[in-house]
């Protein structure tokens, strides 16, 4: 009885402990997404005189894709035991990217909060996707809820230290780093029984592969962060200050969460690449009539784009993620470029804005919006019709060896009735009729030898003695003997 309630207990406290690491990845996270919502969001330089949010973002973004790219190539030649240089580092980068934008504010040093805008754009991309890989192991919907959790946390954490002076901000975002950096190292630390959790559902996404995670999702995202990258830069210029702007953009951001969270939470059967195709229809819609409404075209449109653009990066950072579940090195690298193409998106949607000088309510952002949105719908026709193909083929694979090994089984159940036939007929022993039913398959004597452990000088004295019993003289006889009629 003891050994029974043990056994009951197990699987309890192993969930126990599943949900433990669930909750402190989530926590470590969303410390380390509050301290990247602070750069994103310029939170301790915007407004302050000297400062340019747009050369900031200018070095931010670019920051992120270079060091994303570099990690993406090199994490492969990286030894395994070597691979947790990379968070370190990238921790390391985003403190000095703290304290450098701290005393940047503090002085009015503009050239420091540059500085500042590399190293932390190093940092995240550094960091970001081990976040992502310590998700992989646990269910689609525990990776869903867990990105909702840390875009809605992150975002409120900055939303409160924006009201903090220079000084408790520097604090409390060195706080939130120690405390992501001991939240991952403890998650790190066992890569093994994270390894056997995540091998445990690799068969099932084994089919697939990387076109269906970038080729549409992905290089819409990249599209739609062009479109948002203009919008925003028009928004920023029509709005009375900076910080309003940033606070529509944080506003958007809480509503993606919000929806995303509640969205796989509620439903029954989620599916991302739905969602993902909803949102970018209601935006297509939107960026395409918002400019005939009425009133603040660029505040409506802005607080628009801005949930949408980052409901559908929250939608492309858990497609990764449960797609790669099962290849922690492809993972990696496919994370890192998730987390940072947008950026680059947002990087020349925002330059082309500024060269072009485009108004809030020009031209030129509905001619934008339509040009990537029917690229988005071409790619969308392809991704469709290949994956239609694809499940159909795959489809009709599985039933075609299915039949297969139904009519292998068969032939074989027929050979061992017909052999255990003629082996009470022929006086055969036991061991003569395993030996007889694997020459009527075709095999040698060295395969004999192997399966039934004997050596090959006692196969071949077996297969004398059964042949003289059978009136036969060669395993082509045996095996014409034996063979299933048609």
């Amino acid at each position: 009885m003891g050994d029974a309630r043990a056994h009951r207990a197990a699987p309890i406290g192993a969930a126990k402990d599943d949900n433990r690491r669930l909750t402190l990845v989530t926590l470590g996270f969303s410390l380390f997404y509050a301290v990247c919502a602070s750069f994103f969001y310029s939170t301790a330089t915007a407004g302050r005189p000297g400062f340019s949010t747009q050369a900031f973002d200018n070095v931010l973004n670019p920051a992120m894709f270079l060091v994303a790219a570099a990690f993406a190539l090199g994490v492969g030649r990286t030894p395994a035991a070597r691979r947790i240089l990379y968070p370190a580092l990238g921790h390391l980068c985003l403190i000095g990217a703290v304290i450098l934008l701290f005393a940047a504010a503090v002085g009015t040093d503009a050239p420091l909060s540059l500085a500042a805008a590399v190293l932390a754009g190093a940092g995240m991309s550094l960091t970001a996707p081990f976040y992502f890989g310590a998700l992989a192991p646990w269910g689609h919907r525990s990776v869903a809820l867990a990105c909702g959790a840390m875009a809605l946390a992150g975002i409120v954490l900055d939303m409160a230290w924006a009201l903090a002076p220079p000084a408790a901000l520097l604090a409390l975002q060195l706080v939130a780093l120690a405390g992501s950096a001991w939240c991952l190292a403890r998650e790190l630390r066992d890569p093994k029984q994270a390894a056997e959790r995540t091998g445990a559902r690799g068969a099932a996404l084994a089919a697939r592969d990387f076109l269906n995670v970038f080729l549409v999702p992905g290089l819409g995202t990249f599209a739609l962060s062009i479109v948002y990258g203009i919008i925003d830069a028009t928004a920023a210029g029509a709005g009375p200050a900076p910080e309003v702007a940033v606070t529509i953009s944080k506003i958007g951001g809480i509503v993606a969460a919000v929806a995303f969270t509640l969205y796989f939470a509620a439903a029954r059967r989620s599916s991302a690449t739905l969602l993902f195709n909803v949102v970018f229809g209601v935006l297509a819609t939107g960026i395409l009539f918002l400019p005939f409404l009425p009133g603040d075209y660029a505040v409506a449109l802005n607080i628009f784009a801005a949930a949408g653009w980052k409901l559908v990066m929250l939608s492309l950072f858990y497609l990764v993620v449960v797609t790669y579940a099962h290849d922690r090195l492809r993972l990696l690298a496919a994370m890192a470029l998730a987390y940072a193409l947008p950026r680059l998106g947002l990087f020349i949607g925002l330059n082309i804005a500024i060269v072009l000088s485009i108004g809030a309510t020009a031209d030129f952002v509905r001619t934008t919006a339509v040009a990537f949105f029917l690229l988005y719908l071409i790619l969308m026709v392809v991704w469709l019709v290949n994956a239609h193909e694809r499940r159909r083929a795959l489809g009709e694979a599985r039933e075609a060896r299915e039949r297969l090994d139904r009519y292998a089984q068969n032939q074989q159940d027929v050979r061992r009735a017909r052999a255990a036939e003629l082996a009470a007929e022929h006086g055969l022993t036991n061991r003569e009729t395993d030996i007889l039913l694997l020459l009527a398959q075709g095999r040698d004597a060295q395969f004999v030898s192997e399966a039934l452990f004997l050596s090959r000088n006692t196969v071949k004295s077996y297969q004398k003695s059964i042949y003289a019993k059978l009136g036969v003289h060669s395993k082509q006889e045996i095996i014409e003997l034996i063979a299933p009629s048609r």
